[in-house]
């Protein structure tokens, strides 16, 4: 392919990166008229900061961004360098976060109307060949009134920027990465939400449900929500858990329940050996009540 024909293709997305430096959350939704939009736009470095890159996008800005800001450049500053050494700076879009909240985004010339970026503590939302500037600045909105963790706050500015009218060619495909140091499954890596959806009518629609799904299996109640393992409470998960055959006579109930949240995959929600989880206990008697 020649490059003036590499030139004329657009990646027309609308993303917004995001920060909770108080969760040590950073991370980046994003939905594109594009397959696989996932496996381009969105990068995460937990303790580092989150990067969208579009428009005409170079995958090793990313990289090469969380790399820099690795090392305490400020992102403004980041993006000028990578700005300065790229001759195809004027056909891309980058936005950029640090875990400290620090944002900046840059909008080449060249992307297609309607193109723009917004940029405030904790968030940069950008966008090409979106509706119009509703689309950006209900983004922002939605971004700054939810409550909630990161990943739910980026999926609502997403899901705003959609209902504003999103992008002129459509949905096809969407993101939500969310990275924290030592927030991934198992405790040993950074990635907290990892979900994509590839080819899809309603992305974020499904990207929302699929959110809902990973909440259930890897979240944790907070330790001030477990239930005390004793009293009706350890008569219930006992009799639950022998119906179910997890507990034969004589075994110890704590590895008998971890057999069993092993098993639903719910192990990521394992409290301790006094203590239960609301939701496996309402699981345990979804299943075997």
């Amino acid at each position: 392919m020649s490059t003036s024909r590499r030139s004329s293709l657009h990646l027309s997305t609308f993303s917004i990166v995001g920060a909770d430096p108080e969760a040590g959350d950073v991370g980046v939704a994003v939905q594109s008229k594009f397959l696989a939009v996932g496996a381009i736009v969105p990068w995460a470095r937990g303790g580092v900061g989150a990067a969208a890159v579009q428009a005409f996008p170079d995958v090793t800005v990313g990289p090469r961004a969380l790399d820099l800001l690795a090392t305490g450049v400020d992102p403004d500053a980041v993006l000028d360098e990578l700005v300065r050494a790229d001759p195809m700076a004027a056909q891309r879009q980058t936005g950029l976060v640090a875990a400290d909240g620090r944002s900046a985004s840059h909008t080449g010339a060249d992307c297609f109307d309607h193109k723009g970026s917004v940029t405030g503590p904790g968030y940069a939302v950008q966008g090409n060949v979106l509706a119009g500037p509703e689309v950006l600045s209900a983004m922002e909105t939605a971004f700054l009134d939810h409550r909630g963790p990161l990943a739910h706050r980026l999926l609502a500015g997403l899901q705003a920027g959609q209902d504003a009218g999103g992008e002129k060619r459509g949905m096809e495909s969407a993101a939500l990465v969310v990275a924290r140091p030592g927030g991934g499954y198992g405790g040993n890596h950074d990635r907290l939400v990892d979900l994509r959806v590839d080819h899809h009518d309603d992305p974020i629609t499904r990207l929302a449900e699929l959110l809902e799904v990973r909440d259930f299996y890897f979240d944790r109640s907070p330790p001030s929500a477990w239930f005390p393992l004793a009293g009706e409470v350890r008569d219930e998960v006992s009799a639950l858990l022998r119906r179910g055959g997890w507990l034969e006579e004589g075994a110890a109930l704590p590895s008998a329940l971890m057999d069993f949240m092993g098993w639903e995959n719910l192990e990521e929600r394992w409290a301790d050996d006094d203590h239960v989880d609301p939701v496996v206990l309402g699981h345990l008697r979804k299943v075997h009540g």
